[in-house]
């Protein structure tokens, strides 16, 4: 198997560099929410999911810090903050798996008030580098009024 490289798109890859990759998720995430509200509108900090057609919001104080504080551990989260936006679009149900699961009692998903969670999956494919296939889960919190917000990104599965 070849060697991983030491950087992919600005990420550090050495599993000790997560303070690196920590401050690029923050900014990431930031110019994120100003493109969206540049394209919807100040307040309309949303994508729409395909699979299951409805409107996906990011909120800064829920995915943002979810993001900073757990998506900075190895380097492919890392790299699917840096693609979140599609992410968010195109991220399916994993056959097999429901969907829908109810939030942890205790925890973050507990303070944001979540009555449910929805969990999809989204694989990264590229033919000429192997270490760009791997597969993340994508989890949205739901609220009381069905809004969905975007919560989490990690990777679950390196193909190999």
């Amino acid at each position: 198997m070849q060697e991983l490289p030491e950087f992919i798109k600005g990420l550090a890859t050495k599993k000790s560099a997560s303070k690196q990759r920590r401050e690029i998720v923050e900014k990431e995430y930031a110019k994120l929410l100003d493109r969206l509200a540049k394209r919807n509108g100040k307040n309309k900090k949303f994508v729409r999911n395909e699979f299951l057609d409805v409107n996906v919001w990011f909120v800064m104080r829920e995915g943002g810090l979810e993001a900073r504080n757990r998506s900075t551990f190895n380097w492919q989260s890392s790299y699917a903050i840096l693609h979140l936006e599609t992410i968010v679009k195109k991220a399916v149900a994993k056959i097999g798996e429901p969907i829908y699961v109810k939030p942890k009692e205790t925890g973050k998903q507990k303070e944001h008030n979540y009555v449910n969670m929805a969990v999809l999956y989204y694989t990264f494919e590229d033919a000429d580098k192997w270490y760009l296939n791997f597969t993340v889960r994508l989890i949205l919190g739901i609220k009381n009024d069905g809004t969905h917000i975007q919560y989490s990104v990690n990777k679950v599965t390196v193909i190999e």
